[in-house]
């Protein structure tokens, strides 16, 4: 039987091809093996640092507002009053923050509150207070259910979350936060002192600017974006009206 010359050139390409496929391909560059990724670099978290923060009611209010606290339905502080305004004589021509109310419970929270930033997420720090403030309330005078110089404490707390007015189920109206109540201390609060000052008339009628300071520490972390809430105020046990006006505060933060 006779083959064609075609038939042969064509089985013999085919060996051909095959030969080259069993020993890995022909002389052309072998095929490389995927490369790995290079390490992504681990940014580390921000550290955070000791920081002081100056309040000056003087220049406006803007960021805080006030509410009042401590009371059950029907004995309500009336006589409430905020805002900014002009100190009387003889400290005209300087402003402050106006807090006002009159004590139906026999006891009365009276505050501001504020949402400060710039702490590192998630981090605890240390508070310490000093509060500036002018009131007419003399030291060691008499009064009703005690003196409006030492029956009234001038507090500070500080929080997480945002300090609102709650009812518990005893049916008083309280901050969502333990910061005590009057001369006692709480987790998230400290008392600066009391708010009377000495040398003033027990009759009223005259005011003077005056400072409390505590360097007890309040622990407090600072949510997922660095922020944290603190309260200025009054804890009242004077059974009466009480107005003073906030001048400003210095609030010292030191990481734990």
């Amino acid at each position: 039987m006779m083959i064609k010359q075609s038939q042969i050139f064509t089985a013999l390409a085919m060996a051909g091809l095959l030969s080259l496929t069993a020993c890995g391909g022909s002389d052309g560059p072998a095929a490389q093996s995927p490369q790995a990724s290079p390490p992504v670099a681990t940014v580390p978290p921000p550290t955070p640092v000791a920081s002081t923060t100056v309040v000056d009611f003087s220049k406006g209010i803007d960021g805080w507002t006030a509410s009042v606290a401590d009371y059950t339905e029907g004995t309500e502080p009336t006589a409430t009053g905020y805002g900014w305004s002009a100190l009387p004589a003889p400290l005209a021509g300087k402003h402050g923050y106006y807090l006002a109310s009159r004590n139906n419970s026999d006891d009365v929270l009276t505050f501001v509150k504020h949402q400060m930033t710039g702490f590192v997420a998630g981090a605890k720090y240390a508070l310490t207070f000093e509060m500036n403030y002018a009131t007419d309330a003399a030291a060691g005078c008499f009064g009703v259910g005690g003196s409006r110089g030492e029956s009234i404490y001038m507090i500070a707390a500080a929080g997480t979350d945002e300090p609102k007015v709650v009812k518990n189920t005893d049916g008083n109206f309280r901050l969502n936060l333990d910061r005590g109540n009057q001369a006692a201390p709480g987790p998230q609060g400290v008392v600066l002192g009391t708010q009377g000052v000495e040398d003033l008339s027990c009759d009223g009628g005259s005011w003077a600017v005056t400072s409390r300071k505590s360097t007890d520490a309040i622990t407090v972390t600072a949510d997922k974006e660095g922020k944290l809430w603190v309260v200025l105020g009054t804890d009242s046990a004077f059974e009466s009206a009480n107005a003073f006006y906030l001048l400003g505060a210095t609030i010292n933060a030191n990481p734990l």
